[in-house]
């Protein structure tokens, strides 16, 4: 069981040009089920609809009823956004991705938003987040799917896109990027370390806004007493949340505190399967330090996380594995998780 010093012998996951994008394994499910939760998401804005008008005709007021119809509009054009910058138009899943190496002075950015030179003379501009930014940095490539000037963006060891425009010249006011510090420790990581700030902002995120619908429905339950119980109730739960993504956002704020990675060989027992909300399971066989060969399952993991372990059979544990609990990622890449081992 090596512990790897450096992050140069990593192997990850990889888009392939050979193949539809639609086609790839892991990939094309993960983008599928993109596609139906938008679709099954419309249900949702629907139901406040219906709600906002029965409420108008039970003579609820004004202001309840219009409430509603914001905060369904709020929440459909929140998902509408996020499925325009990361699913592909059905169209595109039968092209192949088209490989950009990008040169020592190709990569450029201006805020969050990166410019890459392409082949021809042209920029690609998208916006990505650090973490995202000193992977391209580092790894010095990207893919790209789509033949005019709006396109999807690949990047190595992700399975998930972003959505970038192909211009003339770079953006304005960009500095070139430099390749970042590599580390093999996972507390020193730097993708990493950006990544968990990332995922820590994303869980205040979705705090505050099950705080908004806890507020929600404790106006609905003062102005709108038929449904005061289903209301409470919904609000107590919206609290709970808030407060479960507000101490998850205080974990993922630190660093890991382990010093090095491990390496396992994975052998999956058989696909990797996608559930109703978009995460992947996958379960297989790993042996430990003392040649004990020990199951290993990811009941909830990021669809990166399950694409690496299927592509490279190869599970990397921060720290010494021990049965039970573990966090797992790739080493220099965005990719975290939990793996249970034993």
């Amino acid at each position: 069981m090596p512990i790897v010093p450096l992050p140069e012998r990593v192997r990850a996951f990889e888009l392939d040009p050979a193949m539809p994008s639609g086609a790839l394994p892991i990939f094309g499910e993960y983008l599928d089920r993109l596609g139906r939760d938008t679709a099954n998401r419309w249900l949702v804005a629907g139901f406040f609809l219906v709600f906002g008008v029965a409420q108008f005709v039970a003579g609820a007021g004004v202001a309840l009823p219009v409430g509603t119809f914001a905060l369904a509009g709020s929440i459909e054009a929140w998902w509408l956004y996020h499925a325009y910058a990361r699913v592909p138009e059905t169209r595109l899943k039968r092209e192949a991705f088209r490989l950009v190496d990008i040169s020592a002075d190709g990569l450029v950015a201006a805020g969050r938003t990166v410019g890459v030179r392409l082949p021809d003379g042209r920029w690609l501009r998208v916006r990505l987040d650090e973490a995202h930014r000193l992977l391209v940095a580092g790894h010095r490539r990207v893919w790209l799917l789509g033949r005019g000037s709006k396109v999807f963006v690949g990047f190595s060891g992700v399975v998930r896109l972003r959505r970038g425009r192909i211009h003339d010249a770079p953006p304005p006011g960009a500095v070139p990027v430099p390749e970042p510090a590599g580390s093999g420790s996972p507390r020193l990581d730097p993708v990493l370390t950006a990544h968990r700030r990332q995922i820590a902002r994303d869980r205040r995120a979705t705090a505050a806004f099950l705080l908004v619908l806890a507020g929600f429905a404790a106006w609905v339950a003062l102005g709108f007493p038929v449904v005061a119980w289903a209301a409470w109730t919904f609000g107590a739960g919206a609290l709970l949340g808030a407060l479960a993504a507000v101490l998850r956002s205080f974990a993922h704020d630190r660093p890991l505190p382990a010093d090095h990675w491990t390496e396992l060989r994975a052998v999956l027992d058989g696909p990797v399967r996608m559930s109703r909300r978009g995460s992947a399971r996958l379960s297989g066989l790993t042996m430990l330090a003392d040649g004990r060969v020990v199951p290993f399952r990811l009941p909830k993991a990021d669809p990166s996380m399950a694409a690496n372990i299927a592509a490279t059979g190869r599970l990397w544990i921060a720290g010494a594995p021990t049965p039970g609990a573990a966090k797992t990622g790739v080493p220099g890449y965005p990719v975290l998780g939990t793996v249970w081992l034993g």
